[in-house]
């Protein structure tokens, strides 16, 4: 499945790009997450509850910033696997900024899904992965644009 979009984040870009590429800030917004392990300056382990319907796991996830190109453009992969499921994701971002002095954001994502969770099909995987990117835009909006501590 594929995934894109652009966001506009009321903040500087330093700011934003310093946020995202921190595993203990940016998780911060990663629904169900259970735990993080930073491992190095671009690899990280996280622990996420997460599932589709009646097929709910957790699944523990290696983590790697594979381009940094700061503060424009990143790169990672994220190989997660729970009992009878596995999740691979590959996501790029750019950031740019605004005439107002904001950041815009532009993303990508492909994620493959496979096992049980693969079963339960796009039909159902699509509605939960919109909701998720808007909750997860949302918390990263409510940590940059009003100040609260990152």
């Amino acid at each position: 499945m594929d995934f894109s979009g652009e966001e506009t984040i009321k903040a500087p870009r330093q700011e934003v790009w310093n946020f995202l590429i921190d595993p203990h800030k940016a998780t911060q917004c990663a629904p169900g997450l259970q735990s993080v392990d930073v491992i190095s300056d671009t690899q990280f382990k996280a622990s996420v509850r997460a599932g589709v319907g009646m097929i709910r796991g957790t699944f523990n996830f290696d983590i790697n910033w594979t381009t940094l190109d700061e503060p424009n453009h990143a790169e990672m992969v994220a190989n997660g696997n729970a009992a009878g499921s596995a999740v691979q994701l590959t996501s790029k971002m750019d950031l740019e900024d605004t005439d107002d002095g904001g950041t815009l954001m532009k993303w990508s994502a492909n994620v493959r899904v496979s096992g049980k969770l693969a079963g339960v099909g796009g039909r159902l995987m699509n509605p939960v992965a919109d909701r998720m990117v808007k909750d997860i835009f949302g918390c990263i909006r409510s940590k940059l644009e009003t100040g609260a501590p990152a």
